[in-house]
């Protein structure tokens, strides 16, 4: 279901339950339908059903040409509309003019290229950067407005108005490295790792070993302060962030990835990965100092284009130069 710009409307599916996008429209959740369409098109594909990829790659590119032409603001992408048609994350607003959720998920979706990207990016660095990661949006809400919801009676700095919401911020390490942006993604990752936080536990008061709920914003006077230990997704999808992209070693349907995106002083790295009943041991190195890019591949000494899906209980070597 959609609305009158076309974006999917929130109902129950918005990640961010303080919104009010039960009658108003959802850039987040167009964007993961985006996703999921595009995963749909890849599997029908492998499988070989082409009445599926056909039909579902129209209903694709009808939703990114939607949410490409709608939800740019000129700078980062809108959060949605309100019920009443009113945009929310925009540049006109004087409070929660950028939202984290709807800006990565763009970059992830590829819905405005390169270029938009790392613009919504910079302004995601821009406005909501702090040592300690990545706030929800900014600046927190002041004023009660029941057309955009709940967040705005929540104190600023706090919760879903203005806190660094530890649950998305792995959505930006993704982005930043599919746009080939590893010493920014690494940067992320280490501004909300709790044992990084360690020295400043008077400021964190929390402990050094578990993700919180979230931390206060800026707007806050306790800034920096954790709350809710372990009350978090947080600790798996900073797993599949770092190791399926940072590190970039994820499966697909008939092959290991390994694609890495990693800050350019990184020499390499090593790792063990079990995977459809076999043992990889991976070895990526990193002579030219680059971000991202494969060079070579070499299986077991031989060169390969792509990793092959193991024999049970076999091991296999896999060598990946970056350049």
């Amino acid at each position: 279901m959609t609305g009158s710009h076309g974006i999917c409307l929130g109902l129950r599916a918005d990640w961010n339950d303080c919104l009010n996008l039960g009658g108003g429209e959802s850039a987040l959740v167009s964007f993961l339908y985006l996703w999921a369409l595009d995963n749909f098109v890849r599997l029908a594909e492998f499988l070989g059903r082409g009445d599926d990829v056909l039909h579902y790659k129209a209903v694709h590119q009808k939703v990114l040409e939607t949410c490409r032409d709608r939800l740019w603001d000129g700078r980062w992408y809108l959060r949605g509309f309100t019920g009443n048609g009113r945009p929310i994350g925009t540049d006109a607003d004087a409070e929660g003019k950028v939202h984290l959720e709807s800006n990565a998920w763009a970059v992830i979706t590829g819905v405005g290229g390169v270029d938009r990207g790392r613009q919504a990016m910079d302004s995601v660095s821009e406005y909501l950067g702090t040592p300690y990661g990545l706030m929800l949006n900014a600046p927190a809400y002041t004023a009660p407005d029941d057309d955009i919801g709940f967040v705005t009676r929540v104190y600023p700095g706090l919760k879903e108005n203005g806190a660094i919401f530890s649950h998305p911020n792995p959505w930006a390490w993704v982005a930043e490295c599919m746009l080939g942006r590893g010493d920014r993604a690494m940067e992320l990752y280490d501004a909300l790792c709790p044992c990084r936080q360690n020295d400043i536990i008077e400021i964190r008061k929390a402990e050094p070993y578990s993700y919180c709920q979230f931390i206060s914003g800026k707007d806050h006077d306790n800034f920096g302060e954790a709350h809710h230990p372990f009350m978090t997704g947080s600790g798996g999808w900073s797993y599949f962030a770092a190791s399926h992209y940072i590190l970039g070693i994820r499966p697909d349907f008939d092959t290991l990835i390994v694609d890495p995106c990693i800050p350019p002083e990184w020499d390499g790295f090593s790792a063990l990965r079990k995977f459809r009943g076999g043992e990889y041991h991976i070895t990526v190195r990193n002579p030219a100092h680059v971000r991202k890019g494969v060079k070579e591949i070499t299986i077991n000494g031989i060169k390969h284009e792509k990793i092959p899906l193991p024999r049970k209980g076999e091991t296999i070597h896999v060598n990946v130069t970056l350049g």
